[in-house]
Order: C-alpha cells, then sequence, then structure tokens
C-alpha cells in the first residue's frame, strides 16, 4: 500500500480542507451533468420544484425513451448527497421512473435548472464547531392527491451542517395526523439511532 496523500476528490464529490473547515461539494459532477443533459446555459431559478406543481401518473403523453429520464433521475438523487435542498423535488419526480411522461421529464428539467443556479454551494463543516447531534422530523398527512399516502422527512444536523436526511413517502396512508407525526418521528428515532 502506499501514500496517496490528502483526499481532494472521491466518488464524484470534491473534498476541499481550509482554515475555516472541511469543504464538500459536487460541482464537476453537477457541471458534467448539466452538459450530459444539454442544460449547461439554461436560466437558472430559484426554486426546484413550483409548490403547485402536482404531478399525475396519467397525465401528459409517455416518453417513447424513458432511459434518458431514468439516468436524469438517477443523476439527481446522487447529487442530493451534498444537495439536500433538492431531496424533496427529486423524491416527487423519482415517483415516476416505471412509466414517465412528458410532465415529470418538465419537473425533472425545473431541477436541473435549479441546479443550475446552486451547483457552486458546499457543505462547510467547520472546525471547532458545535459536535451537537441534533435532529428534526416533519410529516405530510395524505399530502398525496392520488393515493393520500403521507411523505415522512428527517434532516439531522451535526453543529450548523446537515449529516443525515431523508425524504420518503410511505406505503400505506396513515388513519390521522397523530399516526402520521408518530410514523415521522419513528423513522428519525430509527436513524438516530444509528447515528449515534
Amino acid at each position: 500500500m502506499k501514500e496517496l496523500g490528502e483526499l481532494k476528490h472521491f466518488l464524484g464529490l470534491e473534498i476541499d480542507r481550509t482554515k475555516e473547515g472541511l469543504f464538500l461539494c459536487q460541482q464537476k459532477y453537477a457541471r458534467d451533468f448539466l452538459k450530459k443533459f444539454g442544460m449547461l446555459d439554461c436560466k437558472p431559478i430559484f426554486t426546484p420544484l413550483d409548490g403547485n406543481t402536482k404531478l399525475c401518473a396519467e397525465e401528459g403523453r409517455e416518453l417513447e425513451d424513458s432511459t434518458m429520464y431514468r439516468q436524469l433521475v438517477g443523476g439527481l438523487i446522487y447529487l442530493t448527497i451534498t444537495q439536500s435542498n433538492i431531496s424533496f423535488a427529486v423524491g416527487v419526480v423519482s415517483q415516476f421512473m416505471e412509466k414517465p411522461r412528458k410532465p415529470h421529464l418538465d419537473a425533472a428539467k425545473c431541477i436541473l435548472r435549479y441546479v443550475k443556479k446552486t451547483f457552486d454551494f458546499r457543505l462547510l463543516y467547520k472546525k471547532g464547531s458545535s459536535s451537537e447531534l441534533v435532529g428534526h422530523c416533519d410529516a405530510d398527512y395524505a399530502g398525496d392527491q392520488h393515493t393520500r399516502q403521507l411523505t415522512t422527512r428527517y434532516s439531522f444536523n451535526l453543529g450548523l451542517v446537515v449529516v443525515s436526511w431523508c425524504s420518503k413517502r410511505q406505503l400505506t396512508a396513515s388513519l390521522s395526523t397523530t399516526e402520521a407525526e408518530y410514523r415521522a418521528a419513528t423513522m428519525t428515532a430509527q436513524e438516530s439511532t444509528w447515528l449515534v
């Protein structure tokens, strides 16, 4: 085994150690990803998904070749490693991997336009910052208009930096908001057990 020096790149992640702390980002990956899908010169937007957008499984024309859509969504999933801010939107478009349609592709391209706006964002793990682990959770009771399934989400911060996050649609519907919040709390507790 030989010494390769300080880690700078790892599986599309860029690591930069400074006096401030440790920076993590995927700038090169994001730039190459935008270029691959012809979106490098697109007009950036400020939100990954319009809050009024309601995607339906049967709306719009079906894509002739769904391979490109799957590659696009898969790449967006990989970008959530350093961009937790796109997790919810990526979760929405990933629900249509089996039979994607034109509105789904348009929504995924909107996420790319947001990535264009934020691809130079970096996570900073500050030196000497608090090492207290703090978790937050939430549930969207019957948020899916078609199945009435809920979405649970959580995030954990170590000091000022998000270290773990998830947004997941549950397989079954909840009977009350209390049950929905309890499920979110349970999922969060399971993750906290693993983190500690």
